[in-house]
């Protein structure tokens, strides 16, 4: 257990341990009539043990805390006495406590002198009182306090170990700990970053504050208690506590140590519940996604599974139509057969990434790992460029895979928000124009026009300037309807949407003739060629249009 305040004062009261100003409260000693001659602003120490001194070797024997009685015959020569006082100092002594009378009528000069300038606490006592009755009544106290202690340390522990057998996790254990101590808990992975705080009463800004000033030893920081999580052999970070409300007491280095053992097992069962589920990767992206598996895990799992990367591109996929002559059996299987040739392709260019492979009539979730938010555009063309050419293969659909794409990022956290972001642009992305990928970040037309399509002001804007020609169409048996589409999609060039249809150059420009007769507009004015492309638009997201009028 390590304790570091950041140049911070540690001479604050230890709670219910048993301080010197505490001792001096007790009957036996006031009866003593005590005089606190050095060290008053030092009476908050807390006292370990009390021991009765008379000889001058005393100091090699100490440990620090304890309360040392005297009647002053280990004193001599000004020069031993000084290097006596500078070694009771030294050992961590929390006071020295002279009986005057029997072998002192007042304290000696050079004895005062050096306790002021060691720092030790030096205590008068006026009148005799027998030593033996102090140290029954401090370690009294101090026994008591350390029964007290030890069972609170029991509740604790029997606490966090009936929640670690309830399966619970570690963000509820540090919540526990965080009310046993009174102050924020932060479990900091061993890398850097920490994965979990709890906060406890704190906002979070405040304990990133606190945090922020401890890990660069900021002035004035917070004190802290710091215990290292181990997993067997192998560290897995720390445990720290930052005295943001209070002071730490002793109970709260042993509830922090009690509770980091119960952290480490709760470790060692994740681990191992990860390398069961490592067996079988399918599901892994689809429980973080819901929320299942806690960030924390999410790494430790991916890692099991040999999935390691500084950045995380989370990407959502499903099959672009289901094609009406083949039976759904059969779907799935060429959609086995075109993630085996993905994860064949993948491998063979060294692409970090995990599939959480899905029936085709469902949403498959990918992972890519990258080195830098940068490559995220890149990366995305070339996986999207595997998967189209696979599906082309296999089902013989350009852009047969509908791909959806969320943002690069550093968490995993951030990782599942990004699938469900994915998810969600899934639905508005096969509504829209077919492409080799869609930006689930970036909001494009079809989508937002998809989003509002229950507008009724949209629907009326496609009707009054396609209907007359559905309706044309409709009636005589024209493609008047598709010719329009294709002009459109070529921006209004004549000659290439003549090749596109197959038509002989008089043919189209009498379709044209015909169109913008029927419509009422000029077909050469780009104001017009806009409307009726964003009607065209329009419609493709309305529910009451058949696919059949689409070319």
């Amino acid at each position: 257990m390590d304790s570091a305040s950041n140049g911070v004062s540690q001479t604050t009261p230890a709670g219910g341990a048993l301080t010197v100003r505490a001792a001096l409260d007790l009957p036996i000693l006031r009866g003593g009539a005590p005089e606190i001659v050095v060290g008053a602003e030092a009476l908050d120490r807390p006292i370990r043990w009390v021991h009765v001194v008379e000889v001058r070797d005393i100091a090699s024997v100490l440990r620090g805390g304890e309360l040392l009685l005297s009647e002053g015959r280990m004193f001599g020569s000004a020069v031993e006495d000084r290097r006596l006082i500078a070694e009771l100092s030294e050992r961590g002594v929390a006071a020295l406590v002279i009986e005057l009378g029997s072998r002192h009528r007042t304290l000696p000069k050079n004895i005062v002198v050096a306790c002021r300038e060691h720092g030790l606490t030096l205590i008068a006592l006026h009148l005799p009182v027998a030593f033996i009755d102090i140290t029954e009544a401090i370690h009294s106290q101090i026994v008591s306090y350390k029964l007290t202690l030890l069972d609170s340390a029991h509740q604790l522990q029997d606490r966090l170990t009936h929640l670690a057998l309830a399966n619970g996790r570690i963000p509820e254990i540090l919540d526990i700990l965080a009310e046993a101590v009174q102050n924020p808990v932060i479990y900091e992975r061993q890398h850097g970053g920490f994965v979990y705080q709890a906060l406890h009463t704190l906002t979070e800004r405040d304990v990133s504050a606190a945090w922020e000033a401890h890990t660069r030893r900021i002035n004035f920081a917070p004190a802290a208690l710091e215990t290292r999580l181990a997993v067997g052999e192998r560290s897995a970070g720390r445990l720290v506590a930052l005295a943001t409300n209070r002071a730490f007491t002793e109970a709260d280095e042993v509830a922090l140590e009690r509770t980091a053992g119960i952290i480490s097992l709760v470790l060692m069962r994740d681990e191992h519940q990860d390398s069961v589920a490592a067996r079988n990767q399918r599901g892994f992206l689809t429980a973080l996604m819901h929320g299942e598996i806690p960030p924390y895990r999410a790494e430790a799992r991916a890692a099991t599974l040999g999935f390691v990367a500084p950045v995380l591109l989370p990407l959502a996929i499903r099959a672009a139509a289901h094609h009406r002559s083949r039976p759904l059996s059969l779907e799935d299987r060429l959609w086995k057969q075109i993630w085996d040739d993905v994860n064949s392709e993948m491998t063979g260019r060294r692409m970090s990434a995990m599939i959480d492979q899905a029936p085709s009539n469902d949403v498959s979730l990918v992972m890519l790992g990258l080195e830098d938010v940068a490559q995220r555009k890149t990366a995305i063309d070339r996986f999207a460029n595997v998967v189209q050419e696979a599906a082309d293969r296999h089902i013989g659909v350009p852009n047969g895979a509908i791909i959806c794409a969320g943002s690069a990022v550093h968490t995993w956290q951030a990782a599942g928000e990004g699938l469900i972001l994915s998810v969600e642009a899934m639905e508005g992305a096969m509504q829209s124009q077919p492409r080799p990928w869609h930006d689930a970040v970036d909001l494009d037309l079809d989508r937002l026009l998809w989003s509002l399509r229950q507008n009724p002001d949209l629907a009326r804007f496609a009707h009054l300037r396609l209907d007359t020609l559905l309706d044309h169409d409709r009636q005589r048996r024209k493609e008047l309807f598709k010719t329009l589409q294709v002009l459109l999609r070529l921006n209004g060039r004549k000659a290439e949407t003549a090749r596109a249809l197959h038509l002989e150059r008089q043919s189209l420009y009498s379709r044209v003739e015909r169109i913008e007769s029927l419509l009422g507009v000029d077909l050469d004015d780009p104001d017009t060629r806009l409307g009726l492309h964003l009607a065209l638009r329009i419609m493709r997201q309305l529910p009451e249009v058949t696919d059949d009028i689409w070319d």
